[in-house]
């Protein structure tokens, strides 16, 4: 916990010290699967692209409430150059159904498009899953740059034994899940 409370003191107050930018120009660009098998492996990768200095960034990736029930995430590995430019302002947190990353550059700001991190997940429980992808990133300056979160749908299939009426079953009621989930988020954040 130590670790972790100077990173926080120092990005917060690196995005908030003169306000909050929003941009057009940085984005994320996921690279994932639309439909996977129960029981298989899955890769994300997550590039960020630029046209404009950054000096830190973060990234949460993560699923709604009944998301641990259909996928897990199992490895993340982030960007080894960006890690040892951070030191021990870096920081990567892998959860059974979230990912956080961050980091702070203090020397030199990167401007270029650049590779965020690799999740590897594994495909638990057939249904459909939305991924979020929330972003925000530290100008030079330390003005938070809010980036527009990226949704993606996953879909979860099962073998063709299994029959349609219990996949259509279980895809309304992960509809409707993901529905209040979403809900929730709005009303309390994240």
């Amino acid at each position: 916990m130590k670790k972790i409370f100077p990173i926080s003191i120092l990005f917060v107050v690196l995005l908030l010290v003169e306000g909050v930018l929003a941009s057009e120009n940085i984005y994320l660009k996921v690279d994932m699967p639309k439909k996977i098998e129960i029981g298989k492996n899955f890769t994300i990768d997550v590039d960020v692209n630029l046209n404009r200095n950054i000096s830190g960034f973060e990234c949460k990736i993560d699923t709604p409430i009944y998301g641990a029930e259909c996928i897990q995430f199992i490895n993340a590995t982030g960007n080894e150059k960006i890690k040892e430019k951070a030191g021990r302002f870096y920081l990567l947190d892998l959860k059974n159904n979230s990912v956080f990353i961050r980091f702070v550059l203090l020397d030199k700001p990167l401007n270029s498009d650049f590779h965020l991190i690799t999740v590897k997940g594994r495909a638990l429980k057939k249904g459909n899953l939305t991924i979020r992808f929330s972003a925000v990133a530290s100008d030079e300056n330390g003005n938070a740059i809010k980036i527009s979160p990226v949704t993606y749908h996953l879909e979860i299939v099962g073998n063709s034994q299994d029959s349609s009426k219990k996949t259509e079953d279980n895809n309304v009621f992960s509809w409707i899940i993901e529905i209040i989930s979403n809900i929730l988020r709005m009303i309390f954040g994240g």
